[in-house]
């Protein structure tokens, strides 16, 4: 396959993930208005907090995993002496993996601020 259109794909794939995510989080916001007004739903929001924030330990383990691989790559370089190409390609590896963990702090603030501290509220307005 054409790397130029392997890329495309990818780039799509990102792009229909990222509007996924945003409509699971508009979906989110009139479920829980819509629960004011029906308690039945109040099962169906807890069930999604749970999930939100299983998927922020998921992510909270990723950064401590690759923060830990970034360190021992940094040791690595540090008590081996490598060849010019070999530590290019190490500092390579720790900035893409700096770029992972970034964009894993990024989701995890996403999911953050989209959750609310007061969905278990059944109060009518």
């Amino acid at each position: 396959m054409n790397l130029a259109l392997r890329d495309y794909k990818i780039y799509q794939m990102k792009a229909e993930l990222e509007n996924r995510k945003k409509f699971l989080c508009s979906k989110k916001i009139q479920l829980k208005s819509t629960q004011k007004e029906n308690n039945l739903l109040s099962d169906v929001l807890r069930d999604y907090e749970q999930y939100n924030n299983h998927l922020i330990n998921q992510k909270q383990k990723q950064i401590q995993f690759l923060t830990m691989l970034n360190e021992y790559i940094e040791n690595i370089t540090k008590d081996i002496k490598l060849t010019d190409i070999k530590l290019k390609e190490s500092k390579l590896e720790q900035r893409d993996i700096l770029k992972e963990i970034a964009a894993l702090k990024t989701e995890i603030d996403t999911l953050v601020e989209n959750s609310d501290d007061n969905i278990y509220s059944n109060e009518v307005i």
